[in-house]
């Protein structure tokens, strides 16, 4: 009875140590909450939409302007109006009235590159947080499992010593031997806690299929997004080569069908690695939308020498 009573501590042990659960708790409701989602939608059907392609305006700006600053112009939607600016000479109040048009809408798409930026930074950082502590759980798991596996490995040793002179003493040594073995193999392969994320607000989505319907993304941004030129390779437009590196840094060169609906729809069970790979595809991703506001200062010097 006392070797029985023996094995059954051990089991029960080795089980509760064992137990792999989604986390809850106030902290991870927190966390997987989107508090950085904008709390309003952006109203640009009264923003002021420029004329009509204006007659000579190709010619005009390809006179005037480079082709990565004509690209940028048409992207945020002021083509017409440089056009009229370009050709317009010694009407002196048309021509502020023009230029603060231009100006206004270079300084807007510059807080929408800001605003989105800002929002991927602040879910970059709650995603890390939600990864650490998850990692964190688990690390403290695996140093229980050490420790759990020693005491067990000691506890069989005295239990056998003890119970030697029993024909049952070999039931609790190779019992508890097996028990501080499965516990060793799990310090090295633990399974590990896990939260349920749910993404009512899915930025890498649109990226990932290149569809932005929802608009989330600006109109402006979009199209520097999607227009080759504005790469370095000049081959791929940005959006591609966002896509490129996911697939080949995040998912070794494929995906399956689970992790893409896990990553690109509305989320679902996240263990601690594949928090901190979005975590790092949110990051990235605000690098390449930061550096948007290069495009626009190059036009904005040449605006300033004309």
């Amino acid at each position: 009875m006392k070797q029985l009573k023996i094995f059954i501590v051990l089991f029960t042990t080795a089980l509760a140590c064992s137990c792999s659960t989604v986390l809850n708790s106030p902290k991870i409701e927190y966390l997987t909450s989107n508090y950085c989602q904008p709390t309003i939608d952006y109203d640009y059907s009264k923003l002021e939409v420029s004329q009509n392609k204006l007659p000579k305006q190709d010619s005009i700006l390809n006179a005037n302007l480079s082709q990565h600053d004509i690209l940028i112009s048409n992207a945020i939607g002021i083509e017409t109006y440089l056009t009229e600016y370009l050709q317009i000479k010694k009407d002196t109040l048309k021509r502020l009235v023009l230029k603060q048009k231009i100006t206004d809408r270079l300084i807007l798409t510059g807080i929408e590159i800001n605003a989105l930026a800002s929002e991927l930074d602040c879910n970059g950082e709650r995603i890390n947080k939600l990864a650490d502590y998850v990692n964190g759980i688990n690390n403290k798991k695996t140093k229980n499992l050490t420790v759990a596996s020693v005491t067990i490995g000691a506890l069989t040793t005295v239990a056998t010593v003890l119970i030697k002179n029993n024909n049952s003493s070999n039931i609790v040594g190779i019992s508890g031997g097996l028990l501080s073995a499965g516990l060793g193999a799990m310090t090295i392969s633990p399974k590990g806690k896990k939260i349920n994320l749910k993404l009512q607000r899915n930025l890498l989505r649109n990226i990932w299929f290149n569809d932005n319907s929802n608009g989330a993304y600006p109109r402006s941004i979009w199209a520097i997004l999607n227009e080759k030129q504005f790469s370095n390779s000049g081959k791929n437009d940005l959006q591609e080569s966002i896509k490129n590196r996911w697939l080949q840094y995040n998912f070794d060169g494929k995906i399956d069908a689970e992790t893409e609906k896990l990553f690109f729809y509305d989320g679902g069970i996240y263990n601690a690695d594949d928090l901190y790979s979005r975590a790092n595809m949110l990051n990235e991703l605000q690098s390449t939308i930061r550096s948007l506001e290069q495009d626009l200062k190059s036009l904005s010097v040449k605006l300033n020498l004309i």
